[in-house]
């Protein structure tokens, strides 16, 4: 009985890891010498991965600011992904309007605890830019801008520490800066180590006198071992993107059906009150019975899990 093949999809996230390996080592060969090009060719590995990974559709830029449709404009980003559609007048202002950014990425070479700080107060302004949603759990809680960190590698002694720190500096930049559960930073990808996503979902608080309460619990999960970063990466960017264009979703679900979305032990998370508007909060507590139930996943905006 012969053995089954790997799986293609696999043996192509793994030569786009060992490119990024490759990269890395030759950056960082001469990054004393001039590290503002050594950053820029970082973001430049981040953006084609991008740009080869993603629906053609989707443009991928480098360097700019995020213009809120206020007139206020975020702090630089490295990378961003423009939605389908995106004006071409507009392609190269270098300030990009928030609603036709459907990503925007900080990159690093090597990641460190200073980083995820400042990637943490940057998610939760960046998603205050974004224009309110109302009516479903999804549109309430998900920003429709996902924001998060690349880094090639991380600057702690071993892969387990980093882990721990990384959790641990997720907890301490949304306990500082988030006062939403759509202002939390979506995801951080190291990408020879781990990669770790946000994930909105929520459970029943029966107190012993009062009435039933609906909470919020938002966290990071660790992407299994078996799932590399890399692959766990672009199977998330592509659910956040699916659920705001269908036509991604094909895509996204042949992805998460290849098991790149494998959870490990492990994660920061804060259990809080929905933020949900108070319409939308009881009728979520009226729907308790099914929402709350186990289910198959789903593009449902009114589903368990959320991202």
């Amino acid at each position: 009985m012969t053995s089954q093949a790997r799986h293609e999809l696999a043996v192509w996230i793994e030569q786009t890891t060992q490119e990024m390996a490759s990269e890395y080592e030759r950056i960082r060969a001469r990054a004393t010498e001039d590290p503002g090009t050594a950053g820029d060719q970082g973001e430049e590995n981040w953006a084609q991965l991008l740009r080869q990974w993603l629906p053609s559709s989707y443009q991928v830029r480098t360097k700019g600011r995020i213009l809120s449709h206020d007139g206020t404009a975020s702090r630089q980003v490295d990378v961003v992904v423009l939605r389908p559609g995106y004006p071409v007048k507009l392609l190269d202002k270098k300030l990009y309007i928030t609603s036709g950014v459907a990503a925007a990425f900080e990159c690093k070479l090597t990641l460190t605890a200073a980083h995820l700080n400042e990637a943490a107060q940057t998610a939760a302004e960046i998603a205050r830019m974004t224009a309110p949603r109302h009516g479903t759990p999804y549109r309430e809680l998900v920003s429709p801008l996902l924001y998060g960190v690349l880094a090639h590698s991380h600057s702690w002694a071993q892969p387990r520490t980093a882990l721990e720190k990384i959790n641990e500096n997720i907890r301490s930049g949304a306990g500082a800066y988030a006062q939403h559960a759509r202002e939390h930073l979506d995801l951080v990808c190291v990408a020879d180590t781990c990669t770790a996503l946000k994930s909105t979902e929520f459970r029943l608080l029966h107190p012993p006198e009062g009435e039933t309460q609906l909470l919020c619990l938002v966290g990071h999960f660790l992407a299994a071992e078996q799932a590399p970063p890399v692959g766990a990466l672009l199977a998330y960017v592509l659910i956040r993107l699916g659920w705001e264009d269908p036509s991604v979703r094909p895509f996204a679900e042949y992805f998460r059906l290849s098991r790149l979305l494998l959870r490990a032990s492990g994660g920061a998370t804060n259990l809080l009150p929905t933020g949900l508007t108070p319409d939308t909060e009881q009728e979520a507590l009226n729907r308790s019975t099914d929402f709350l139930k186990e289910q198959p996943w789903s593009w449902d905006e009114w589903s368990l899990s959320l991202e």
